[in-house]
């Protein structure tokens, strides 16, 4: 499996940068951004620092490089020529959208699907990394022993990292108060409760004027490839194309 290309399609005057959640890639966001594209949206999905590639340069890369990508990729849509820049962030895509919205004028409309801001296990966080590195093994063909050799070999993981992107998480929550963009906010209700919770809490904090809330009854945490990704999907070509009322 090689490097997950970014997708970037041109189709009219409106920007959506489309952020991927943590351990994973622009794939997550294919589908949306195929649809968004359609109904006349340029569409960016980069891939997060260290993601979409070998397990290794996840393992290499940090939250600051993480962050420091995510607004590159704004800056690179707006150096592009586009005014008129929505975000639309899952899980710590989301996390990273708001930091954005509130340090880009340009950006005129967020959505946060299954975003944390409330702290969880750090062990919860590396059994993602595990299971990012398993996959990819097996998508790989490595054999058993093979499989079983990595993962003696490089985990646990250091616990700085996981702690340092928990703290990115959980200082977000100073962003909150900040968002003053159309605001929508997704929760899967299969989901864990914390990023229920989440969601609720920035709703609560969040300046917006325009705040539209929606749970999705079928959906786990990766809303955008669940059961209902047509619903959102659609859901948030509503919410954009009345962004300003």
């Amino acid at each position: 499996m090689q490097q997950v290309e970014d997708i970037y399609e041109h189709n009219g005057e409106q920007a959506v940068l489309l952020l991927h959640s943590f351990t994973s890639n622009a794939k997550e966001m294919k589908h949306l951004a195929h649809i968004l594209f359609e109904a006349g949206y340029t569409v960016y999905a980069p891939n997060l620092a260290g993601h979409g590639a070998a397990p290794e340069r996840l393992f290499a890369s940090s939250m600051d490089q993480i962050w420091q990508g995510a607004k590159q990729a704004f800056e690179h849509l707006v150096d592009d020529g586009y005014k008129q820049i929505a975000v639309i962030g899952q899980s710590l895509g989301g996390v990273l959208g708001m930091r954005l919205a509130n340090r880009y004028m340009t950006c005129n409309a967020l959505a946060l699907l299954s975003s944390p801001v409330l702290e969880r296990p750090i062990a919860g966080l590396e059994k993602r990394v595990e299971f990012y590195s398993q996959r990819y093994l097996q998508n790989n063909g490595a054999t058993e022993e093979e499989l079983e050799n990595f993962l003696n070999e490089h985990f646990p993981r250091p616990a700085e990292k996981m702690i340092a992107l928990q703290q990115f998480i959980v200082g977000s929550q100073r962003e909150m108060s900040e968002l003053k963009q159309p605001l929508f906010l997704a929760k899967g209700m299969l989901d864990e409760v914390v990023f229920h919770e989440s969601i609720d809490l920035i709703a609560s904090a969040a300046q917006s004027d325009r705040i539209v809330k929606i749970s999705y009854e079928k959906s786990g945490h990766l809303i955008t490839l669940g059961k209902e990704r047509e619903k959102i999907a659609q859901d948030l070509i509503d919410f954009l194309a009345n962004r300003k009322r």
